[in-house]
């Protein structure tokens, strides 16, 4: 019977080729790392450059789908997307997964979970799939995050280089992130001292009847003062108050 079991000379072969292919990705990544700071360092952040680096990573890593975006006011705001994720300036909500990932003192991991918020890919999602997010953060400091999808999963030396890619984001986009956060909170004087209570307390997430319990009134009570706090500020829906509050500085732990 004819031997079909490659050679000694074509396994070889192969394992050559394997290295060198291994050898040239890694040069490439190491580039991309290389210019990105360079292109810091002469010219500064801009959408321009996000848009550049988030195309050479998915291009470099093999990720169909990808964004980058910043934390703000308890949402975030994609400044760099490709594939099917939302349209640059859309904001996501920093709810569930998202909001335990970019807690702060946030944490140096890569989280693989998909979440739904932040693609529009038809679901249930394919089974041969790779979802990958990384906080991007200054000082353990939440500033955004980097996320992507890919065919393939990524190895430890990729996630080490895209963990360095997060670390110069953070940095610079930290700046940036600190000059908008001046907000304007005149709006808080459309509401009387007990709805400005209730509005502190919506970024916990309670229910009224804990709200209720909390200011000593009734659930009834919390549930008119929220439904004025909407027509006051021209908000749609609870989320949408939530997320002002923490725009306005109150914090999700304020219960």
């Amino acid at each position: 019977m004819p031997n079909d079991s490659p050679t000694p000379a074509a396994e070889s072969a192969f394992a050559l080729r394997s290295a060198l292919k291994q050898n040239q990705a890694q040069m490439a990544q190491d580039k991309l790392f290389e210019k990105f700071g360079q292109q810091l360092f002469v010219s500064g952040w801009s959408t321009e450059l996000l848009q550049w680096l988030l195309d050479e990573i998915c291009l470099q890593f093999g990720a169909q789908h990808g964004l980058i975006s910043q934390q703000h006011g308890g949402a975030l705001k994609i400044l760099a997307q490709r594939g099917k994720s939302f349209p640059v300036g859309a904001r996501i909500p920093m709810l569930g997964a998202l909001g335990q990932w970019l807690k702060e003192p946030v944490r140096f991991e890569v989280h693989a979970q998909y979440v739904p918020s932040l693609w529009t890919l038809p679901t249930p999602v394919e089974a041969n799939i790779h979802c990958y997010q990384l906080p991007i953060a200054c000082q353990q400091r939440a500033v955004g995050l980097l996320a992507l999808v890919t065919g393939n999963p990524l190895s430890q030396n990729s996630l080490q280089i895209l963990y360095s890619l997060c670390g110069m984001l953070g940095f610079a986009l930290y700046g940036q992130a600190q000059a908008s956060s001046v907000i304007d909170d005149s709006y808080m004087q459309k509401l009387t001292p007990r709805e400005r209570e209730v509005f502190a307390l919506l970024p916990s997430g309670a229910s009224n009847a804990l709200l209720a319990a909390k200011l000593g009134i009734s659930p009834g009570t919390v549930k008119i003062h929220i439904e004025r706090i909407l027509s006051k500020l021209d908000l749609n829906d609870r989320t949408q108050a939530a997320v002002k509050a923490v725009e306005a500085g109150f914090k999700s732990d304020g219960l």
